[in-house]
């Protein structure tokens, strides 16, 4: 029985296309070891925050105690006042520290962020060499 060799012919001739190119394929690594790399960098900075304000909490509750101690030992009317006036200055510098702690910790993460936008994320494939 004849075989039509027509369809083997066009078969053996067509060439599949190159869905996959090898450079599509480099710079998508390249994408995912910054994105590693990047949240590698942002569990460290987040670690150290973490840290941060662990030790925070804990120098809060010693000056609670402080204060509640010192509260508990006035006996006038001016000491409760100056116990008092010195607890909320106290809480101000505190508040103060923890709004510039926010911002340097917030700085960390978005520099990371923009380091790895600025190393080929934005620019698209073909940006590395």
């Amino acid at each position: 029985m004849p075989q039509d060799n027509s369809q083997g012919e066009i078969s053996t001739k067509s060439k599949v296309p190159d869905l996959f190119p090898a450079a599509l394929a480099e710079t998508s690594k390249h994408r995912v070891d910054d994105m590693i790399n990047l949240q590698k960098e942002l569990f460290q900075y987040l670690q150290a925050a973490n840290q941060n304000w662990l030790a925070r909490i804990q120098s809060e509750a010693a000056m609670a105690s402080e204060f509640a101690t010192k509260l508990a030992a006035a006996r006038s009317f001016p000491e409760t006042a100056a116990v008092c006036q010195e607890w909320t200055n106290r809480r101000m510098e505190l508040l103060a520290q923890d709004g510039q702690r926010l911002l340097a910790d917030t700085n960390k993460v978005m520099e990371a962020s923009t380091r790895v936008l600025a190393d080929g994320w934005a620019s698209g494939p073909g940006a590395r060499a």
